[in-house]
């Protein structure tokens, strides 16, 4: 009976472990969810943002109709801006990477200053390491997505053992 136990556990233990370790991923990405619900909650309202969930993150698109603040009253919160609501909503920039693409109706020029002017924002605040090229974009859920400013966030799970200062009382934030 012990010997059954044993290989009962040899069998089903690593399949346990591996289901546990792919749900820290998945509470992470629901967390994403609703921090992204709650922080754009005003823009979602307005009309002037819209959220498409993914499997591993969510999609945020700056709907056309939306004005993106390109003065010093934007950057210092004089002004609501839908990209500061953005931000507040991200989970530690170590476990995200951010996707950027302009799907609007003007012209290929208006789109890539839109782009432009997302990426200046990021800089700003420092978080342009999480901007990923967009040759590398993965495929968007749904074709009917709407047209905007669509920054796409991925969820990215770092390999706890990797991390500088493991097992020191140091570590970087996990997807937990």
């Amino acid at each position: 009976m012990k010997r059954s136990a044993l290989c009962a556990i040899a069998v089903f233990g690593p399949l346990i472990l591996l289901g546990a370790c792919s749900s820290d991923a998945q509470r992470s990405v629901d967390l994403l969810n609703r921090r992204m619900q709650t922080s754009l909650k005003p823009e979602i309202t307005d009309n002037r943002v819209a959220l498409q969930p993914l499997p591993d993150g969510v999609v945020v698109t700056l709907l056309d109709s939306t004005k993106l603040p390109d003065d010093v009253g934007a950057m210092d919160n004089r002004e609501r801006d839908p990209r500061a609501s953005l931000i507040e909503g991200l989970l530690a920039p170590s476990l995200v990477q951010l996707y950027v693409n302009d799907t609007g109706a003007g012209s290929e020029l208006q789109r890539r200053k839109r782009v432009d002017s997302f990426k200046q924002y990021l800089e700003e605040w420092r978080l342009i390491t999480t901007l990923q090229t967009a040759e590398v974009l993965p495929a968007v859920a749904s074709a009917d997505a709407p047209a905007g400013l669509a920054v796409t966030i991925r969820v990215v799970c770092p390999d706890r053992t990797s991390w500088p200062g493991y097992g020191q009382g140091q570590s970087d934030p996990s997807c937990r």
